[in-house]
């Protein structure tokens, strides 16, 4: 005669195929770093968390895991950077977690020569454009923001800009 099954044995049979691999707890513990990471950023990015308190709350982790916030910190610093914007706070966790800001503020200050220097010829060459559609005087200024070359010039500076700012050690 066939053995009924309670529930819970069927249960528990369901389960096992559910076991969660140490590999996936660490993804999942990984998320959960991130996510607590960019809500301490963001708080601090909005005023409601001075460094003096994120210092704190980094430095009350076990030492893996802060290990693992630092490179998680820095990662999404990085990504927050935008050139030509303030990024005093940002560079401020930088350097609360030992990393080197130095060579970010070199590429913001490349970036922003890069600009100038591109912002001066475009102008040159709208101006120059619209003399040659018959339109000049004191009282002409091109509006660059809706210059095509400008704007590929922009997006050009900000993915330079980026690719370095990933290339960074």
């Amino acid at each position: 005669m066939a053995e009924i099954k309670s529930t819970l044995d069927i249960i528990m049979e369901k389960a096992e195929k559910y076991k969660v691999t140490e590999e996936e707890k660490r993804v999942f513990k990984r998320r959960e770093l991130e996510g607590w990471i960019k809500g301490l950023i963001q708080k601090h990015l909005d005023g409601i968390l001075d460094s003096e308190r994120l210092k704190e709350e980094v430095a009350a982790m076990e030492e893996k895991e802060r290990q693992e916030a630092h490179e998680i910190m820095r990662s999404q610093v990085l990504e927050r950077i935008r050139p030509g914007g303030e990024n005093g706070p940002l560079l401020d966790i930088l350097s609360m977690i030992g990393a080197n800001t130095i060579p970010v503020r070199a590429l913001l200050q490349e970036y922003e020569e890069r600009i100038e220097e591109e912002k001066e010829g475009s102008r040159k060459r709208a101006f120059e454009a619209l003399r040659g559609k018959g339109v000049s005087g004191s009282a002409v200024v091109p509006n660059l923001e809706a210059h095509k070359e400008w704007i590929e010039a922009l997006a050009e500076a900000e993915s330079a800009f980026r690719e370095k700012l990933r290339s960074l050690p």
